[in-house]
């Protein structure tokens, strides 16, 4: 086929698939612009006056914020989000670094029995949790959601950071442990360092994960719930809420996790094609 034509091709695949892409967020714009009522009278894509656009966003927000008490919700999910990211990227490095890099006998075995974790669904878990946190004193608590939003991440950050390990030399390693440095000084100085591009990754993917659950976040808590309960607490409401009303919710619900790809993208791409290479 000419060269010609398989470029053309791609373009024609890339245009088609932004176009998917691009549609709902433009089908959410149209309608956070109006008010409910306009939405109701105007055709669907048709766009208000210029001049109600301002008055409707602010008012879609306001009802948004205060009919599903957003805020607070929110400042949950950030420090659930935070944590789970930063946390289980913390034990993963170390379980990571002492899987590839320290002669620990059967590793993949030991691997194998933290990973299956991610095999079974996550409802699997919820009895057991419920179990644990109350016996512990932590059902409806903020500590109790994030022992097990870390641990429920845990898994997943292993597998991107004994991945990531392998890349590494272990000549690095045998050079330093011949200098003297300790297996502790090797992983806080060397390791940890070097594996920058796998904790974008491990935080990136499990501070959205952790954002956008539903499941923990409404079982086992009351008062400390993630911000994805008041949009299900805004959905539920009495007598029904206006569709303006909802998307304006899911919107103002998104933006941390879109500011968080947007502002670690390269970081992101870059980390993760090198932890998917082993």
């Amino acid at each position: 086929m000419n060269r010609d034509i398989q470029k053309t091709l791609i373009y024609i695949i890339l245009i088609i698939l932004s176009i998917v892409w691009i549609f709902p967020l433009i089908s959410m714009l149209i309608i956070i612009v109006k008010s409910p009522e306009e939405f109701n009278q105007l055709h669907y894509w048709q766009i208000p006056s210029l001049s109600h656009i301002p008055r409707n966003l602010i008012t879609n927000f306001h009802l948004a914020w205060k009919k599903s008490q957003i805020g607070k919700n929110f400042i949950n999910s950030l420090i659930y989000a935070f944590s789970a990211g930063i946390g289980s990227a913390f034990i993963a490095s170390l379980a990571g670094f002492s899987l590839v890099h320290l002669n620990i006998k059967k590793p993949h075995i030991w691997f194998l029995g933290i990973f299956i974790g991610n095999i079974f669904p996550f409802q699997m878990f919820l009895i057991p949790l419920y179990i644990f946190l109350n016996k512990l004193g932590l059902y409806d608590t903020r500590t109790g959601l994030i022992i097990v939003y870390v641990g429920i991440c845990i898994p997943f950050a292993l597998f991107v950071y004994r991945n990531y390990a392998y890349t590494l030399p272990k000549e690095i390693f045998d050079a330093a442990k011949v200098d003297g440095a300790s297996k502790w000084k090797s992983y806080a100085k060397i390791f940890m360092p070097m594996s920058k591009p796998a904790f974008t990754v491990v935080f990136i993917f499990q501070f959205i994960w952790t954002w956008n659950d539903l499941l923990f976040g409404l079982i086992l808590s009351e008062r400390y719930r993630p911000v994805m309960t008041a949009l299900s607490k805004l959905q539920g409401a009495r007598g029904g809420v206006p569709v303006t009303i909802l998307i304006m919710g899911a919107l103002i619900a998104s933006v941390p996790t879109v500011v968080l790809l947007l502002s670690l993208q390269k970081s992101f791409i870059r980390g993760f094609t090198l932890t998917t290479e082993k």
